[in-house]
């Protein structure tokens, strides 16, 4: 299954077309959509606008395709999936595109910076195999406590 996502922040309409428009035409097969707030409605896949949780989508997912946003894009890198990230043009999120190139030559995503040229990524995507993402270690806590520490010593 493929599995759509183009997140909260704003629609992505060209995207979805272009999924609709490869399935039908039969390019892609078994496709769910959450398309959130956008104007065009998908006939030849399955679609919803918003869910609480995409959890099981991405884990049904064999290929995720997703937008920019960079709460999405960490959500399901750990989960070793075959991710193409589309940036969406009309969003603050196109200043994520840093981390999108950043991902790409880790070997982490399938950059495809146009939705027209998706059918071109999901070819490179069958036989391609995402290197292994590890969460870099979360050193806020050490730094509040230092900070916290520091400032206390001072008085």
């Amino acid at each position: 299954m493929i599995f759509v996502t183009v997140g909260s922040v704003a629609p992505f309409d060209t995207l979805i077309r272009e999924v609709d428009d490869l399935a039908g035409r039969g390019l892609i097969k078994e496709t769910v959509a959450q398309i959130g707030n956008g104007k065009y409605a998908p006939k030849n896949c399955k679609w919803f606008r918003f869910e609480r949780d995409l959890k099981r989508y991405y884990q049904d997912a064999e290929i995720i395709i997703t937008h920019n946003g960079a709460g999405t894009l960490f959500e399901v890198l750990p989960l070793g999936k075959k991710i193409i990230v589309v940036p969406n043009p009309d969003t603050s999120q196109i200043e994520n595109i840093d981390i999108v190139i950043k991902l790409a030559k880790e070997g982490h995503i399938i950059p495809c910076i146009r939705p027209y040229r998706l059918e071109y990524a999901l070819r490179l995507a069958n036989n391609w195999v995402p290197r292994r993402y590890e969460r870099p270690p979360c050193r806020i806590p050490d730094i509040i406590t230092r900070f916290l520490l520091d400032s206390s010593e001072q008085k």
